[in-house]
């Protein structure tokens, strides 16, 4: 769940996420609360946008609901109490991003041909920062109360829009938007050799308000039988919301459904993973003001954001 605001003229925007998630036999829960603030820097045609979050995470687990191997008899099954001793039930820890995304909204040219309003953004973020910056960081997510560091995660990603001028006046509104994410994630920064790493390469076709999606996820850019991979599906949309919605409206709800489903590695057998998600907006033009307000000076202002995202 989040609700997000935005300052225009002060160039912020405010943020509180809150997260509930079981999973598991064991109900392994995590919940978590946090505060989020961006900035946004505004040039002609391009806007550099710096955000933060500051959260406190709480993770709890049913000891009683695992099995381990001392319990097991080759033919009758659970035999037996463990001799594990449970360590803890919850543990909570307080943590921080850092996020930096260039967006950019203008022409481009590759030899003879030419596309324009080509949308480009690229970005890095920097999760568990604490965990990255210092090793001395307070605060870990181990169940058996052994001193283990939160594993930092750094993420690349960028992506286009390229609108498909050959539709113009049919009333189709066409663009194609290619995407890569890479996540790294370990103790030894941006080490894709020691550090988990997983590259994630698709594209989208937007129609009028509506986007289908296909990505390509796996530790490695090519298939591979030892890593687990999967094929990633998306669609959804977006519409003005009400009885009274006119066509051109800004639009207020937004609603999309994704697939992952695995291919190899863990394989087909250990399930996908389903996710759907509903965001409204109260006010379209934000509560305090609209949100494309030149920034003072007559050739900066902050870029609009494409509904589809």
């Amino acid at each position: 769940f989040a609700v997000e605001t935005q300052l225009p003229y002060a160039r912020l925007g405010l943020g509180l996420h809150l997260l509930s998630d079981t999973e598991g036999i064991a109900k392994l829960r995590t919940r978590s609360a946090g505060a989020v603030l961006s900035y946004t820097i505004p040039g002609k045609n391009s806007n550099l946008h710096f955000g933060f979050e500051a959260r406190m995470v709480q993770k709890d687990i049913d000891w009683d609901k695992l099995v381990f191997s001392d319990q097991l008899d080759a033919m009758d099954g659970v035999i037996s109490e463990s001799s594990v001793v449970p360590a803890v039930e919850k543990v909570s820890y307080g943590d921080l991003d850092f996020g930096v995304v260039w967006r950019r909204v203008g022409d481009w040219q590759l030899g003879k041909n030419k596309w324009r309003d080509v949308r480009s953004q690229f970005g890095i973020s920097l999760h568990h920062l604490p965990h990255l910056i210092s090793k001395t960081a307070q605060g870990n997510d181990s169940f058996l109360n052994r001193e283990t560091r939160i594993a930092p995660r750094v993420t690349f990603h960028g992506g286009l829009i390229i609108p498909v001028r050959s539709f113009r006046g049919s009333g189709l509104d066409l663009a194609v938007s290619p995407n890569f994410k890479l996540d790294m994630q370990g103790y030894k920064f941006l080490n894709s050799k020691e550090n988990i790493t997983v590259g994630t390469l698709g594209m989208y076709t937007l129609i009028n308000n509506y986007y289908l999606g296909l990505l390509y996820q796996n530790r490695q850019f090519a298939p591979n039988l030892i890593h687990t991979d999967a094929w990633i599906i998306t669609l959804g949309g977006y519409t003005a919301a009400g009885a009274r919605a006119k066509s051109g409206d800004d639009p207020r709800l937004f609603f999309g459904i994704s697939v992952d489903l695995n291919s190899t590695g863990v394989g087909p057998m250990a399930g996908s993973v389903f996710e759907a998600t509903i965001r409204y907006r109260l006010v379209p033009e934000g509560l305090w003001g609209t949100n494309r307000q030149r920034s003072g000076r007559s050739n900066k202002r902050i870029l609009d954001c494409k509904s589809f995202f």
